[in-house]
């Protein structure tokens, strides 16, 4: 409920409040005045309901609405301090002139009545908040996705006509190693086992490491040892691969 329509829940509940006095003061009994004692206890259920609402509000309009929300939780206050006044004024009078029954068939006759509107009228009004909070949220997340899309938009139309072009960041060897996107190369000592020597004079120079790493190299001279890199378990190069690779380093020059 807004400020607005609490005053006029508060000026219906006055209204009928003056017609329950002189009701009363004329000898009328509580039947005669269910008309306007249901008025007033129904714009007291809802001056009751507007509070609760306004000390529980929406997400909504917690971010969007506080300053509504204070001012309806005011007024719903205030309304509600005048309407106990009321209360204590006709249970005083009940009491003194029907007796404390009087204000017992009263409060039971509140209890239906607001039993009633809360089935009915609260129950819609809640459905009715609900289902508008729900469409502003939807409309409140289309709008921050177009916008999102729309700056995408416009960030590749300038970048294709910039010339830009998204390069992924070149990685070193060590930060490769690192993110387990390359295997490490492990060396090993080889040691020159033999060497085959062509008619031109190259060598063929086959060496062995750690747990059969052979390798082997063309050169003019064979070092007796060289950090190689580790490969377990190889097969160690026969004669005609020698010979061949000897014809292809002697072709090359």
């Amino acid at each position: 409920m807004d400020p607005v329509t609490i005053s006029l829940a508060v000026g219906v509940a006055s209204k009928a409040f003056s017609a329950i006095k002189q009701g009363f003061a004329v000898g009328r009994d509580i039947e005669q005045m269910s008309g306007d004692i249901g008025r007033w206890m129904g714009a007291v259920s809802d001056v009751d309901n507007a509070e609760k609402q306004a000390k529980n509000p929406p997400l909504f309009g917690k971010l969007f609405k506080a300053g509504s929300i204070e001012e309806a939780a005011m007024a719903a206050y205030a309304a509600k301090k005048k309407l106990e006044e009321q209360r204590y004024e006709l249970k005083t009078f009940l009491n003194l002139t029907h007796g404390p029954g009087a204000y017992d068939e009263l409060l039971q006759m509140e209890g239906q009545i607001r039993k009633e509107r809360q089935q009915t009228i609260y129950k819609q009004q809640q459905l009715r908040r609900q289902l508008g909070e729900a469409i502003t949220w939807v409309i409140v997340a289309l709008c921050v996705g177009g916008f999102a899309v729309l700056l995408a938009s416009v960030w590749s139309k300038r970048a294709n006509a910039d010339g830009y072009k998204y390069k992924p960041k070149g990685y070193t060897e060590q930060q490769k190693i690192w993110q387990n996107k390359k295997e490490e190369k492990k060396y090993t000592t080889c040691r020159l086992k033999k060497r085959i020597k062509s008619k031109s004079g190259q060598m063929a120079c086959i060496y062995i490491g750690n747990n059969k790493t052979y390798e082997m190299m063309i050169e003019s001279w064979c070092p007796k040892q060289y950090k190689c890199i580790y490969n377990p378990w190889g097969k160690e190069p026969n004669i005609d691969d020698v010979i061949d690779s000897l014809n292809k380093a002697t072709k090359g020059k």
